[in-house]
């Protein structure tokens, strides 16, 4: 019986579903394995999708296909204003 296939997971942005996102972390130097190594992974996380602070969701992955929200449209350019 071949051995099945351990879940995978994803984490997502509670307000736009994006994974796009990010956790502050300490990471330090590894003298030995000449690498930095992940030393403290804090609270606060961030969407770079909705550009805001978020709560981190992690959902269980049925397919390969990742969560990711549709591209938010570019910023509309400042109307110019006219000075007389």
């Amino acid at each position: 019986m071949p051995n099945p296939t351990p879940p995978r997971s994803a984490y997502i942005c509670h307000i736009c579903g994006s994974d796009h996102v990010t956790r502050d972390a300490w990471a330090v130097w590894d003298v030995a394995a000449q690498a930095w190594v992940l030393d403290t992974l804090f609270d606060h996380a961030h969407c770079h999708q909705c550009l805001s602070a978020t709560r981190l969701e992690r959902v269980m992955l049925s397919s390969p296909v990742t969560f990711a929200a549709p591209p938010l449209p570019p910023p509309s350019e400042p109307e110019a204003v006219l000075v007389p």
